[in-house]
């Protein structure tokens, strides 16, 4: 657990971390993970475990669409470059029949 393991604290009382995200929902229900802690949140109430559960299984899940997502387009945009290319390949052969 998380809170199991104790992290120092900075000089000035600051948590010190090697790095740090925070999932948030927003007010349409949509989760979404920031590494910008510049801005200041306002919940409407501390996160449930539950909530933290699902909201980052959310994230997790939005991630793997995200990497799914750009292995079909770099795939759609090599066959339709191989697709291009022997449509060349093809003009050509006409070309020298005629």
């Amino acid at each position: 657990m998380p809170f199991d393991t104790p992290t120092p604290d900075g000089p000035d009382g600051t948590l010190q971390a090697r790095t740090a995200f925070m999932v948030v929902q927003h007010q349409n229900g949509e989760w979404e993970a920031l590494s910008d802690f510049t801005k200041p949140v306002t919940t409407e109430h501390a996160a449930t475990v539950i909530e933290m559960k699902f909201g980052a299984s959310e994230v997790v899940s939005d991630i793997e669409a995200s990497k799914q997502a750009a292995i079909t387009a770099h795939q759609l945009m090599a066959m339709t470059a191989q697709m291009q290319q022997a449509a060349q390949h093809q003009s050509i052969r006409d070309k020298l029949q005629l």
